[in-house]
């Protein structure tokens, strides 16, 4: 069985959203190749924790034996889940699975093969990279049969959508314009339709009055003909073809979508996604859904909202940023090895308010910048650029 292009993008770029958003209720006769694998897995000493799933249980199994086994040997000395780098790495091996998956395999390993840390990475490692690159692979394959799929890509993107009036309103905060499809005919090709309309609310984002990209917010599915529902998983941005892996706040809908009114899939109000980009009046816009499927008649309407589009408070503070307790301090636990006191690299001290709100533009831009990230071992966990998004987007207060 083989992977599509697409298919690959989601589950390695976009934080292993699947894998969390999926339920696994009968995992078939997939799962019969598997159980041996699983079972010796499970004996390990090495395994604390098992995810509750037992087709996830697969990929928890393999990267206990393989990936983290060599991330522990060589990357633990900064990626321990103690410094600013993402610990997948750390002591706590369901964390650090956890993180794993939402850096990517494949970020991890072209690190692990190149001049990012020199003796810990480079060429030396290029075999055994190979392997476990193959292993991981093949355990992604067993995961997808796993849960009842051929392995065919079942994503679902809308064709593109363009509005010369979002950058002729820029200049007014209060002013969204709203981009719809209809799933029965916005679908390019021979795409599976489905007599559901989507649409957005989408502006021009302003940092401390600088142009950054767009704000999204609202998205509102409906059911436009028949008495069928919905599922709808995991939503994410395309601009101008290209899927912006960065985004961090509707990947995680879990919804299912009823006859009657259209219901806002991110229920909690202050779900905003950012796309980090240089505007321009020609940019195109479209979404890309994970699955779309028939839900069980007996299912509720629901946004699933417990699992869902943003569990960020409504706004952030500078002061819960650099807390020396919480959940929220991210500036504290990721940045400041680096970035507080005199000696701050680039001048730039985190622990300082003034300093930070005067960078937010610039500190949204690098931690969302997979080319160019802060830290510079990757982007941080998706929950982490979350946190300092919402910071940002808020009017970055102080308290």
């Amino acid at each position: 069985m083989t992977l599509t292009a697409r298919h690959f993008k989601i589950i390695t770029a976009t934080a292993g959203s699947l894998i969390l958003l999926v339920s696994f209720q009968n995992c078939g006769m997939a799962m019969q190749g598997l159980e041996t694998g699983v079972a010796s897995s499970r004996a390990l000493s090495s395994v604390v924790q098992l995810t509750g799933d037992q087709c996830e249980d697969v990929l928890f199994a393999k990267f206990q034996t393989g990936y983290y086994s060599f991330l522990k040997q060589n990357c633990a000395g900064c990626h321990n889940g103690q410094h600013e780098a993402p610990g997948f790495a750390s002591d706590n091996v369901a964390s650090a699975f956890q993180i794993f998956k939402d850096k990517g395999y494949m970020a991890i390993s072209n690190n692990a093969v190149g001049s990012h840390n020199p003796p810990a990475t480079g060429s030396h490692h290029n075999g055994a990279i190979s392997s476990l690159k193959k292993e991981w692979e093949a355990a992604q394959n067993s995961w997808l049969e796993c849960q009842g799929g051929s392995g065919v890509d079942t994503s679902i993107v809308t064709t593109n959508k363009t509005s010369t009036n979002i950058i002729a309103t820029k200049n007014n905060s209060s002013t969204w314009t709203s981009l719809s499809w209809n799933l029965n005919s916005d679908i390019p090709g021979n795409g599976e339709k489905f007599p559901l309309n989507i649409s957005v609310e989408v502006q021009v984002a302003k940092v401390s009055g600088s142009e950054v990209g767009y704000a999204v917010r609202n998205p509102k599915f409906g059911v436009t003909s028949g008495s069928a529902r919905y599922r709808v998983r995991g939503m994410f941005f395309v601009m101008n073809d290209s899927l912006m892996d960065s985004a961090t706040v509707y990947r995680n809908i879990n919804a299912v979508i009823c006859p009657g009114t259209a219901i806002n899939l991110a229920a909690t109000g202050n779900a905003q996604l950012l796309v980090m980009s240089p505007i321009k009046n020609t940019d195109k816009f479209a979404l890309q859904f994970a699955a779309i499927e028939k839900a069980d008649p007996s299912e509720p309407c629901s946004t699933d909202t417990a699992g869902g589009a943003d569990t960020t408070p409504a706004t952030v503070s500078f002061a819960q940023l650099t807390a020396t307790t919480g959940t929220l301090n991210v500036f504290r636990t990721q940045c400041f090895s680096c970035h507080q006191g005199s000696s701050a690299q680039g001048g730039l001290d985190l622990s300082n308010y003034n300093a930070a709100k005067g960078a937010a533009s610039k500190i949204l831009t690098r931690i969302n910048d997979s080319g160019s990230p802060m830290p510079r071992a990757g982007l941080m966990s998706s929950s982490y650029r979350a946190i300092v998004e919402k910071w940002v987007t808020t009017g970055a207060p102080q308290n």
